[in-house]
């Protein structure tokens, strides 16, 4: 069963290193593409995530934030940046005599500059922090591509619904294609029939059937119908199957528009461009909605 490109999953995990928040949105995109916002400290583990959202998302824009609220033995221990205080101590010290300025240099000011306490972080294996990120990954991706099947199943039902309409109408143009010819050659028989009430001329029986032949021949749309059908046929085997099927339909939808074309312009018959325009309008709805599929 096909799935849509949309779709959003959030997972949580708590143990030894703290509380990890996982959040995915995906989107509509020509490929797979994941842009990711994460601590700076868990950066190296960037291209494990995106290879594991990879095994379900194989088609779609990407985003994932990683959140990490860190436990209290995971805090590490601070320190004072002494030769970073006696450096900001003296340098707006410095400032407010050049602008003479009255205020005191107060603790708070000091404390403002990022660098003047120092975090000391505890070293961990990476494959032990991956372990506790993981089952917060696989619950956001997991609860992610489970909406994404079922918008799918409702892409699904809309494609499934639409193709039906294709396939009727193609069918209805198939039953008068034929009566083209013989309307055509009613009409010409009648205007051969005026001709001759004025005028007395010879009619060459063997020219008038050649024009039969050649108009045949010039609105024969037998084939664009056969390829028609195939092509519906192949929507339909493309719509059953579980891997990406967004780009075939694209395509798929690209030469059936080709055939119904040129199916329009070699029958001009008023009903036919009728069933046409309402063909031309459901493969433009369809691929719509192709562009939201995986």
């Amino acid at each position: 069963m096909i799935k849509s490109m949309t779709g959003f999953g959030k997972g949580e995990a708590k143990g030894r290193f703290g509380r990890f928040t996982v959040e995915v949105r995906t989107v509509n995109h020509r490929y797979f593409d994941v842009s990711s916002r994460m601590p700076n400290s868990l950066g190296t583990l960037e291209d494990k995530a995106k290879h594991f959202i990879n095994k379900y998302v194989k088609r779609g824009k990407v985003n994932l934030s990683l959140l990490h609220k860190k436990g209290d033995k995971d805090l590490g221990s601070a320190k004072l940046n002494d030769e970073a205080i006696e450096k900001y101590y003296k340098m707006l010290n410095k400032l407010k005599k050049r602008l003479r300025l009255s205020d005191e240099v107060s603790l708070s000011h000091i404390l403002s500059f990022p660098d003047v306490i120092i975090q000391e972080q505890q070293a961990h294996d990476a494959s032990s922090i991956w372990s506790a990120i993981e089952p917060a990954l696989k619950k956001a991706v997991l609860d992610c591509d489970s909406m994404r099947k079922k918008e799918g199943k409702a892409l699904y039902k809309d494609l499934s619904g639409r193709i039906k309409k294709v396939a009727d109408s193609i069918d209805k143009i198939s039953k008068l294609a034929p009566m083209l010819i013989l309307e055509y050659r009613n009409i010409l028989h009648t205007r051969i029939k005026e001709i001759l009430k004025r005028d007395d001329y010879d009619i060459d029986k063997a020219r008038v059937e050649t024009e039969l032949a050649i108009f045949a021949k010039q609105c024969d749309v037998s084939e664009e119908i056969t390829r028609a059908k195939s092509h519906l046929g192949a929507m339909k085997e493309t719509l059953e199957s579980n891997t990406e099927a967004g780009r075939r339909l694209d395509f798929i939808l690209q030469e059936l528009q080709r055939e119904i074309n040129t199916l329009g312009s070699k029958a001009g018959a008023v009903k036919i461009s009728g069933l046409v325009v309402d063909v031309k309008s459901e493969i433009d709805k369809m691929r719509e909605q192709a562009q939201n599929v995986e």
